[in-house]
């Protein structure tokens, strides 16, 4: 079907390695990108989304899979916009003696939702990797869930936003925080305040340690289609596959010509440092993350937070199964 002077939207994103494609850099051939800025996060139902009336959405995965099995009309495109460690965000309180990730069992965690990525991904390497037990765990949550938890009972209690998690579990009415963090002033906090520690120390050697044995670098948003758009253009996933592909290597090539524009000193040698230890941890397409998919859609399906684990038919555009 001819895509020429088809206008879809696109993700405002800040990320360097999309930044190509906002910057007019990479073409997309017979497609017009149309920015908006969009939410990545799914906490209420949104009648755009659920019907497929959108273009390209940067999502939150936590929310993915539940709402490919309730039927909303979106589809995956193996593309892993933003990837952030686990193993640094999870904060525990001294008095709470938790010396080793089994003591998080029978505690107070907190998390501003039970879903989003890093909170699966947290709760399913802490389970499979060191055996803790998150059925004893008391949750304190801020934001409800839009999608059920399915054969489970958390134990769930709900609080106001008047505090944050890290003020909350500074003021010791938890044990731990389990939770994403993108702000400076919550770092700054737990990261200075006497009683607040670390599950893992030395996280950056816990998180070599996992991608080294696994090849995991845990995601946490990824580029979805709308399905209804899919099906009209199924030509159009693997354009965008390709165009994020060229994208990322812009960006990469930037920072290695040493212009990429960034306020880290010796950014090119860190760059080359990462590459010489990581490899590319922003890598694309199915082969190359089959086993960070697989622990995922296995996590989900371990919290409930799907029914059954889907196949890679039904959750990926069929123009790049084959990456």
């Amino acid at each position: 079907m001819n895509t020429e002077n088809l206008e879809i939207e696109f993700p405002v994103m800040r990320y360097d390695i999309t930044l190509p494609l906002l910057e007019g850099r990479v073409a997309v051939d017979g497609v017009q990108l149309k920015p908006v800025r969009v939410s990545s996060m799914i906490n209420k139902e949104d009648p755009k989304i659920i019907a497929g009336d959108f273009g390209l959405m940067d999502l939150n995965i936590g929310y993915f899979l539940p709402a490919v099995e309730a039927g909303w009309q979106i589809i995956g495109l193996p593309i892993f916009s933003k990837r952030k460690p686990a193993y640094q965000l999870i904060f525990c309180h001294a008095d709470a003696k938790i010396r080793a990730p089994k003591d998080l069992e029978g505690k107070r965690i907190g998390s501003r939702t039970y879903r989003t990525a890093l909170t699966v991904w947290a709760r399913g390497l802490l389970r499979e990797r060191y055996g803790v037990d998150f059925s004893t765990v008391r949750w304190i949550l801020q934001a409800k869930e839009l999608f059920p938890v399915h054969g489970q009972n958390p134990q769930i209690e709900y609080v106001d936003e008047s505090k944050n998690m890290a003020q909350r579990l500074i003021a010791g009415e938890l044990d731990a925080i389990l939770t994403d963090i993108s702000d400076t002033k919550m770092f700054e906090n737990l990261e200075s305040h006497p009683k607040i520690k670390r599950l893992f120390p030395d996280y950056l050697k816990a998180d070599e340690e996992l991608h080294r044995g696994t090849g995991i670098f845990t995601p946490v948003h990824m580029i979805v289609m709308s399905r209804k758009l899919d099906d009209e253009h199924p030509e159009l996933a693997a354009k965008f596959y390709t165009a994020f592909e060229k994208a990322k290597q812009i960006a990469y090539d930037d920072i290695l010509s040493d212009r990429g524009g960034f306020s880290v000193v010796y950014l090119r040698e860190r760059m080359k440092e990462q590459l010489a230890t990581w490899g590319d941890p922003w890598k694309y397409g199915i082969k190359a993350n089959k086993a960070t998919i697989d622990a995922f859609v296995r996590y989900n399906v371990e919290q409930g937070m799907i029914r059954a684990a889907p196949s890679y038919n039904d959750i990926f555009a069929a123009g790049t199964i084959d990456t």
